[in-house]
């Protein structure tokens, strides 16, 4: 059958037969073109299942006149879109361990009881948000991602509320006459 039959036969019944036996024809340009973006075989072979799953759907909906180019189109758009949030990711985990390791206050350096008291009085006076991003991250352990997900917040505010809870906590052991460690 023509690519043109295989996918008026998918369309019509959605029988994955059809589709398959179309993708299995290009399958292998769909892996050569995953292997110049990601330079990786795992992650390509990720994006070729990724991929096929997405044609599944997407030529049900979409109006696909030369299979070949379109699917070259629709695996070039996946993993420049994976390589994005690849990259995105990074750059927010090297954020996020840079904020933990950076020279500033932490509550976690506070050793001494009367230190302790005195931090815990303080944690008590940031606003709600600030101080349960405080005890989310450094009592409780929580990593940014999952305190964002348990407060409804973005990446950036969780981080955000973190460095400037950080900050109104120094102040405030400094006011008391306690000077933070770190």
């Amino acid at each position: 059958m023509e690519d043109k039959e295989l996918l008026e036969q998918y369309r019509a019944t959605r029988d994955l037969i059809y589709i398959s036996s179309l993708y299995k024809r290009y399958m292998h340009l769909v892996l050569g073109s995953c292997l110049r973006y990601f330079k990786n075989e795992a992650e390509a072979e990720d994006a070729v299942m990724d991929i096929y799953e997405k044609i599944v759907q997407k030529t049900l909906k979409s109006e696909v006149t030369y299979f070949k180019s379109w699917l070259y189109t629709v695996t070039r758009n996946h993993c420049l879109e994976k390589l994005r949030k690849k990259s995105t990711h990074q750059e927010k985990e090297n954020t996020a361990q840079l904020m933990y390791t950076e020279e500033v206050f932490h509550p976690d350096t506070i050793d001494k009881d009367h230190e302790v008291e005195v931090l815990h009085s303080c944690i008590a006076e940031l606003d709600d948000i600030q101080r349960r991003c405080i005890e989310l991250f450094y009592f409780k352990k929580h990593s940014y991602t999952e305190i964002a997900e348990m407060l409804n917040l973005n990446f950036n505010k969780v981080r955000s509320r973190l460095q400037n809870g950080r900050r109104n906590l120094r102040l405030c052991m400094e006011k008391k006459g306690r000077t933070p460690i770190g």
